[in-house]
Formats: C-alpha cells, structure tokens, sequence
C-alpha cells in the first residue's frame, strides 16, 4: 500500500528540489539537501522518492506545471533503470520544443519569402522562441544546471541546443538568399546570439543574483525588436 501524505508537500518537494538542483547541479545535489530544503526528514524523502535520478525526473517533468502537482501511485517513486531519464527527456524535447512558425518559414519557397514581410516574419519567429523559453524556463534552466548528469550532457547539447541552433541559422541564410537580412552577418554566430540574448531575459534573468524590476512584456518587445533590427536589410541591400 502506497503512503499517504499531503499534497502539498509532494508539491513542495518537487519545486523545491527543482530549486536546489538549479542550484547545485546533478553531481553536487544530496538528498539531505532536499529534505532540509522541503524540512523533512532525510528518511521521510525517500519514503517519496527512491532514487536522486527519480527525483530529477520528477522535476523536469514538472518544473513548470503552473497547476497542482498530482500525487503519483504507487509511492516511493521507483528508481530508474539505466537510460530511461535520457529517454524521458528526449521525449520531452521532441513533443515541447517544436518552433511551427520557424518551421513553417523554412518550408516557404524563396519567391514566397521574398515578398513576404520580413520585419514581421522575423518578430514572429523569434516571439515564438522567446516565448517556448519563457515558458519552459525552470526545465531550460534545470537541464542546463544538471549537464554533469552523465546521460543528460550529450543530449541536451545536441537535441536541446545545436539542433535549435542549427534550424535557426538555415532561416537565417535562407533570408539572407533573398536579401532581407543582412549578407554579412555569419549565420551561425547570429543564430547563437539570437538564442542566447532570449534565453537571458526569457530563462536566467529570473535568477539574477542582483535583479532588477523590469516589466517582462515589456523585456520581450524590446529584445525582438533589437534582434530584428539588427538583422534586418537595409535599402542598400
């Protein structure tokens, strides 16, 4: 027979071990770091959990819930056999980190993009990486945190961050074949800069050891319209 506890301690324990794992990363994360952060007992945590792989998974699967996390049955969560977090979280990427405006504007033909908007199709796209950011921030940040996790590393490079990278620069060059963003500019560099500027004000300004208030869509506007001047075609392009 599973336990029964409050639900909202196991909610407690899952946000507040998602904050000491962005804290500490993987390998420097104890469990008796969590049960002090939760205030239980380091018995008590695995009377929850089994395993510090099952509670990363239990984080990343809902990092950014914005409702009440539900109990699972049976409890202890159970451990995880080798591999599986790796399998987890390369589901997780497939099914949430799909961009279908960025994927939409690479299908379109070059005479399509030509007379298209430019301006706005580049706010579009980089809106919607913004936005994906803000809104998988706490799992952004915690995969980041725990790239020590010896099957996360490889992964999240490559699915989580190249991948993105790569999509963006073949937008990048297309419009750069049509002359509506600058022809100098490297592709791959200002697909880096693209990604690293929203994911600063959309993921790690909300851990900002000295923060400042800002109002966030106002954050968000700003950020696009820099990123998309920047590379906009002048007239004499």
């Amino acid at each position: 027979m599973s336990r029964r506890i409050p639900e909202d301690r196991f909610e407690a324990l899952v946000r507040d071990a998602t904050e000491v794992f962005i804290a500490r990363g993987y390998r420097l994360t104890q469990m008796s770091d969590v049960a002090t952060a939760v205030g239980v007992a380091k018995g008590t945590l695995y009377g929850y959990v089994e395993s510090k792989d099952a509670l990363l998974a239990l984080c990343l699967g809902h990092a950014d819930d914005t409702g009440p996390i539900g109990i699972p049955e049976p409890l202890p969560v159970a451990k995880l056999p080798p591999g599986r977090l790796a399998v987890l979280v390369e589901s997780a990427l497939a099914a949430e980190a799909r961009q279908p405006l960025l994927e939409a504007a690479l299908a379109s033909s070059p005479e399509c993009a030509a007379h298209s908007d430019a301006d706005e199709e580049m706010g579009r796209v980089f809106g919607e990486l913004y936005d994906l950011m803000l809104a998988n921030r706490r799992r952004i940040k915690l995969l980041d945190r725990c790239m020590d996790h010896p099957e996360l590393a490889g992964l999240w490079q490559t699915r989580g961050r190249e991948q993105s990278r790569l999509a963006l620069a073949r937008y990048i060059e297309a419009r750069q074949a049509t002359g509506q963003i600058r022809r100098g500019a490297n592709a791959r560099l200002a697909a880096r800069l693209v990604i690293e500027t929203c994911a600063t004000w959309a993921v790690h300004i909300h851990w900002d050891r000295a923060p400042e208030v800002f109002d966030p869509a106002e954050a968000r506007d700003g950020v696009i319209e820099l990123l998309v001047r920047g590379l906009i075609a002048g007239p004499a392009e």
